[in-house]
């Protein structure tokens, strides 16, 4: 008798670890999926190019409040104004239209230190440095005109993104 309800237990247990199996298997299978959704489409490397005359960046703007985490931003300055635009991977193989180019007025520039650019938005300011001593670019977007009805209910705090490589090849660098 024991054995057979020890026999009686071993299937139940299979029998149920079958079905634990079937149940969990795809939504592991939909995590699997979603992880290399924004590794379908390879953006290029990231690219910092710093002279006397201009300042030219590539690569992801990241940070935790941006939307679409795979995207390429491309920075051109000189001494007026930087240009910028940028495409995002929307969905799997789906990237947006080219967004820009979007014109900032440079209101600081040394020929071996860093380029300072700003743009007023409707509510909020955008500022951009790009740093020729350590190859980076800082996003930085400032509320602003808050008081004002067309602001009044605009996101009211300061977000940061910093220009990197892109995820793919963030990924393959801890490979």
């Amino acid at each position: 008798m024991a054995r057979v309800l020890a026999i009686f237990f071993a299937c139940t247990t299979a029998v149920l670890a079958a079905a634990l199996v079937r149940l969990i298997a795809p939504q592991l299978q939909r995590v699997s999926q979603q992880e290399r959704y924004d590794q379908d489409i390879v953006f290029p490397i990231k690219v910092f190019v710093g002279t006397k005359g201009y300042v030219a960046a590539k690569g992801t703007l990241s940070a935790d409040w941006i939307a679409y985490k795979n995207n390429t931003y491309s920075f051109y300055c000189d001494p007026e104004e930087c240009i910028v635009a940028s495409v995002e991977q929307t969905g799997p193989k789906l990237v947006s239209s080219i967004d820009g180019p979007m014109t900032y007025t440079v209101k600081h520039w040394t020929t071996d230190d860093d380029v300072i650019a700003e743009n007023d938005d409707r509510c909020s300011r955008i500022t951009i440095t790009l740093d020729r001593k350590t190859e980076s670019v800082l996003w930085v977007e400032t509320p602003i005109d808050q008081t004002t009805l067309a602001c009044k209910n605009a996101d009211d705090s300061v977000r940061k993104a910093t220009l990197e490589a892109s995820l793919y090849w963030r990924r393959q660098s801890l490979k």
